[in-house]
């Protein structure tokens, strides 16, 4: 497993947007972005994304909730992770799912913080 993807909800994509790539630095990944999510990478190739909060194709049980994040962390069996983290009582909030790039779900840690396991089409 790997923490390569931090995502942030954000109120206003353009500010933010601009922020992390004209102040910043960071580039936008346009294969993994659109309107309401946008994929930015670092120079050391760790990613953030920018989720839109008011974006209405959040996954089930995704609250909308701007200033929060979630942690992100690449798997190579998404179905394996979900049932592996399930048998060790992990709360889940959603069932994996096909997403644009990949696969996903998502869950919380002990404290309600987002926790999500990713694989993109390679």
């Amino acid at each position: 497993m790997n923490l390569n993807f931090v995502i942030l909800y954000v109120r206003d994509m353009d500010k933010v947007k601009a922020f992390y790539t004209d102040v910043l630095g960071l580039t936008v990944v346009e294969a993994l972005s659109g309107p309401a999510f946008v994929t930015l990478r670092s120079g050391g190739g760790a990613m953030i994304g920018l989720q839109d909060s008011a974006a209405s194709r959040l996954p089930p049980g995704r609250e909308e909730q701007p200033g929060t994040m979630e942690l992100s962390f690449e798997v190579d069996d998404i179905d394996e992770t979900w049932q592996r983290w399930k048998d060790r009582g992990v709360e889940l909030v959603n069932e994996p799912m096909d997403i644009a790039p990949g696969r996903y779900f998502l869950a919380k840690d002990p404290e309600g913080r987002y926790l999500s396991a990713y694989r993109f089409n390679r």
